[in-house]
């Protein structure tokens, strides 16, 4: 019997062993990680990957995202070695970023260890420096916005109060507050606050807590809370615009055909129009990011400069005369 259990447990080991040799050096040291140790600026980045992953998980980040993420990491670790996070220099990520053959893979790669260390040095603060701060992605040319005219913007809310207390609603969402499609769509009761009818209040709200830093409370006026009290008493349940992203494309299309606006006109088009107003209003690149609900990163920053840029009051121009 003796001799059984000593060939069993021989037996074991072998197969332990023999499953190990199919782990690449990284597994094996990821296996062992069942509880790591917390994360320091001495810590290996293999130490950091494991919390990192944890934490896009726990944030509920898309399973693919993370799963990129840590494979981007994953051939920075093979680059650096075992050296501790602190210790990882922007000439380390300048030669981890030239080593990719594609401008796809580069930008990629640079998105992902940038949200990597800024989860060291915001999330954490082990880290004072981030070495990806030197590098920018390629340029992404954003398309001017073209916001309505005030007479546009006064026949189209015409149109929609024709068309129904739904209709105005929505336009005044996008239009007068700056919610966007997706946030429109997500609406229900419980988002709107009419106790106060010359001060109606819409809380724009996410359930996932990777955009929570989108939540915004936004004021209205007398005009929401006169056509939500008719639209509330027609609603079949909670949600306010129970419909495909779509469906609202061609609502805004039909009120602009309807109100005979003589352009292209889309959700976007009603938040582009809220933008440059509330610039015009004076609110500065942040105050902008803070009430359109967006990540203050550079693309954003651009984006909301070209509202600032499009409320300036027009250049005098000098005229001779001559004709």
């Amino acid at each position: 019997m003796g001799k059984g259990r000593a060939a069993a447990r021989a037996s074991s080991d072998l197969d332990a062993v023999q499953l190990s040799m199919f782990e690449t050096p990284v597994e094996r040291m990821r296996s062992r990680l069942a509880s790591p140790q917390p994360v320091d600026r001495t810590s290996t980045l293999d130490i950091a990957r494991w919390w990192f992953k944890s934490h896009l998980e726990l944030h509920s980040h898309p399973p693919n995202t993370v799963s990129a993420y840590d494979n981007d990491l994953s051939i920075l670790q093979s680059a650096v070695g075992v050296r501790p996070v602190g210790e990882i220099t922007s000439k380390d990520i300048k030669a981890y970023l030239e080593s990719a053959r594609r401008t796809s893979t580069r930008k990629r790669r640079l998105t992902s260890t940038r949200e990597f260390f800024a989860y060291l040095v915001e999330e954490l603060k082990v880290l004072t420096d981030d070495p990806t701060e030197p590098f920018f992605p390629d340029r992404i040319h954003l398309k001017t916005p073209v916001p309505l005219f005030v007479p546009e913007r006064i026949a189209l809310f015409e149109a929609a109060r024709k068309a129904g207390p739904g209709s105005f609603l929505a336009v005044y969402f996008m239009l007068e507050l700056g919610i966007n499609r997706t946030e429109l769509l997500a609406l229900n009761r419980g988002h709107i606050d009419a106790s106060n009818p010359d001060a109606p209040v819409v809380y724009v709200q996410y359930d996932n807590p990777r955009w929570r830093h989108k939540e915004r409370t936004l004021l209205g006026d007398s005009r929401l809370t006169e056509s939500w009290r008719e639209y509330e008493p027609t609603l079949a349940d909670d949600r306010l615009y129970p419909y495909r992203p779509q469906v609202v494309n061609e609502m805004i299309h039909r009120l602009s055909r309807k109100a005979d606006l003589k352009r292209n006109v889309t959700p976007q088009s009603l938040r582009d129009t809220f933008g440059v107003e509330q610039a015009r209003a004076g609110k500065g690149v942040d105050e902008l990011l803070a009430v359109l609900g967006l990540a203050s990163d550079p693309r954003n920053r651009d984006s909301v400069r070209r509202y600032i840029k499009l409320a300036q009051p027009p250049a005098e121009v000098i005229h001779d005369g001559t004709s």
